[in-house]
Order: C-alpha cells, then sequence, then structure tokens
C-alpha cells in the first residue's frame, strides 16, 4: 500500500499512515548505571531501538532483575511487584529476565517484541534494573534487537 500523498510504502489502519522502514536492522544498545547499592533499583531508557521491534538478546553485567516496559507509568505502577509475582496481562510489563550470574546473555524466543505505547508513538524503550546481589556496582545492560518501526 502507498502512501496518497507521496506514493511510499506505509501500513497503517484507520487512516492513519505509519512510515515503515523498508529494511529491518539489527541494533546494539548498551545502557549503564549509576553505582547502586541494593536493594536499589535503576530506570533506564533506550532511544536507539526505534518504537517497534523484537528482542534478540539480552546481557546484564550483574545478576539482576530487568523488566521492559511500554511506558514509563507501567514502569512506575510495577516498581513495587516482587520478583515471585507475575504482572497482570494489561501491567504493560513486555519482558521479564533473571539473569543469575554477572555478564549472562539471554536469548530471547522468536516473538519477543517491544513497543510504545504513546500516543504518538516515541523512539523509548523503559527499562527497570533491579540488582540481585548486596553491595555496590555499576550494572551495563545490552540489548540486542531487530527495529521493525522507526
Amino acid at each position: 500500500m502507498a502512501s496518497p500523498s507521496t506514493g511510499t510504502p506505509t501500513s497503517g489502519t484507520a487512516g492513519t499512515w505509519v512510515p515503515r522502514i523498508d529494511t529491518p536492522r539489527r541494533v546494539l544498545e548498551q545502557q549503564s548505571t549509576a553505582a547502586l547499592t541494593y536493594p536499589a533499583s535503576a530506570d533506564l531508557e533506550f532511544v536507539g531501538l526505534g518504537v517497534f521491534g523484537q528482542f534478540l538478546a539480552v546481557r546484564c553485567s550483574q545478576p539482576a532483575w530487568v523488566s521492559f516496559y511500554c511506558s514509563a507509568q507501567a514502569r512506575d505502577g510495577d516498581r513495587s511487584r516482587p520478583l515471585n509475582q507475575d504482572p497482570s496481562p494489561s501491567a504493560g510489563v513486555m519482558l521479564d529476565l533473571l539473569f543469575e550470574q554477572a555478564g549472562e546473555q539471554l536469548l530471547m524466543p522468536p516473538g519477543a517484541s517491544y513497543y510504545n505505547a504513546a500516543n504518538p508513538p516515541q523512539r523509548r524503550l523503559f527499562a527497570l534494573l533491579r540488582p540481585q546481589t548486596p553491595g555496590t556496582a555499576v550494572c551495563e545492560l545490552d540489548v540486542t534487537a531487530v527495529v521493525l518501526q522507526d
């Protein structure tokens, strides 16, 4: 389908044209926390992963529980959820990961996607990192993804 004004290929619903990228691209983005003292947590925002995409792998430099969200509001609302409790289906939690070893990389299953729920969508992926070991450490979180929409 092409945009009526430009003839550029697009996708969309209900008369709203959403530009798509012609070739999905693989991206690695790394975020680092300040020094965290257990049980402190850190809010992270990934800005280079587009509006919509699929997770391929996530690596964390320290043992931690990491959750990804569709909005900052979802992250704030989920902040106090215990590790042993599943989020409600409408909570905006897209992915929960537990890293048990320093430097561990987890490969994501097919279909582990992310999106930004803002209207209009923004190039932001929100995360909450909660270290799991006593002490103070800087944590680095790497996300490798296929960006499907900028």
